[in-house]
């Protein structure tokens, strides 16, 4: 435990990411849609399947604006709880830190300021059709790439996050392609883990799989859009002297494993900051899947709980719900960091989720009338 960080795996390497970020640091989310999220059973980031294809864009419109503007709904899973970007929200804005969102291939443009990649497109289903056509995969690296070199010059570190429903699934396969073994040890916003159905749909993908492609052509043939960018993003901002911290889950590790096959040199400026319920994990191994791809990226995760909160649906991500995403990982190790103890974390996301609470009522009320 360093102040309030707790740390897997390489600590020694912990401290510099730590000091970076106390310094100049960009929060940055990377928002994108593979069609694997409609699949039945694979996510919950949504009330439903089909939903999940909206939830990117409706989490970067809440996280800038307050509110979701392409409809008037706050994501949710379909037991009701609210986005991990409530964590964002409440902990970056009263950091006063400058939030950016990258659309990589979301389902229509997200009704906000953002960067839209030119190269940016929806994935595919990937049990039964390619993740992206045949050379998007590097154009989405380079143009991300040189957008991370751009934003790094002022930064002392970027936060990158993500938001794609179905995200540990084309991870776990994007792993499985590369050599590593990822089923059964990616985690889910679900409290029971899909492992049986996640395997069938990662099996049926790597199938279609000749042997012969480079990194790229695995992520086109079994990837999405959003992890290859993050990917391009590390490597320009590393490049460009900024240190990157990856605000994610296991999904992440899919990330460490693109650059390790493009630019290994770059993982030695990453590393991950999660969720402490990713950590206390059982039905998944995030600590062990970074050992697996690149063991020297330290895990960071805030010591932090939610436990004592005064509302229930906040209370649920003790139980397993929901975990990670948006980039919550990193806004509780940023807020750590940057000295707010956990009283005062669960306040500022209290009132946030007060405020999207009144909010979502008074929309109700508004249809009543």
């Amino acid at each position: 435990m360093i102040g309030g960080i707790r740390v897997e795996g390489y600590v020694g390497q912990a401290h510099g990411f730590i000091d970076a970020l106390q310094g100049r640091v960009i929060f940055v989310i990377v928002a994108g849609s593979t069609r694997t999220s409609t699949i039945p059973g694979i996510s919950v980031a949504g009330p439903n399947p089909e939903a999940t294809m909206l939830t990117p864009i409706l989490d970067v419109e809440y996280l800038l604006a307050g509110k979701p503007i392409t409809l008037n709904v706050v994501p949710v899973t379909p037991e009701g709880l609210p986005t991990p970007a409530v964590i964002t929200r409440a902990l970056v804005y009263r950091l006063g830190l400058p939030v950016l969102v990258v659309d990589a291939g979301c389902s229509s443009p997200p009704r906000v300021p953002h960067v839209a990649l030119p190269s940016r497109r929806m994935g595919g289903r990937i049990d039964v059709e390619p993740a992206l056509p045949r050379g998007v995969a590097k154009q989405l690296y380079m143009e991300a790439r040189l957008l991370g070199a751009t934003l790094a010059h002022g930064h002392d570190a970027l936060v990158v996050g993500e938001t794609i429903p179905g995200g540990t699934t084309v991870a776990a396969a994007v792993l499985e392609a590369l050599g590593y073994r990822a089923l059964g040890r990616v985690s889910s916003s679900s409290v029971q883990n899909p492992h049986g159905l996640r395997g069938q749909v990662v099996r049926a993908a790597l199938a279609r799989l000749s042997g012969s492609e480079d990194v790229f052509g695995v992520v086109e043939a079994v990837g999405d859009p959003v992890h290859v960018s993050l990917a391009g993003l590390a490597a320009g901002a590393v490049e460009a002297g900024a240190k990157v911290v990856l605000a994610g889950g296991t999904q992440m590790v899919s990330v460490l494993a693109i650059l390790k096959a493009v630019e290994p040199k770059v993982l030695d400026q990453v590393a991950i900051a999660t969720t402490p319920w990713i950590i206390r994990d059982k039905s998944s191994d995030i600590s062990g899947l970074v050992h697996d791809v690149a063991p020297a990226v330290p895990v960071i995760a805030a010591d932090f709980s939610l436990s004592g909160s005064k509302y229930p649906g906040l209370r649920t991500y003790e139980e397993g719900y929901v975990k990670e995403g948006v980039g919550a990982g990193g806004s509780l190790v940023l807020a750590a960091v940057r000295g707010m103890n956990i009283e005062e974390m669960v306040t500022a996301i209290e009132e946030e989720y007060e405020r999207i609470m009144s909010l979502a009522g008074a929309e109700r009320d508004r249809d009543r009338s």
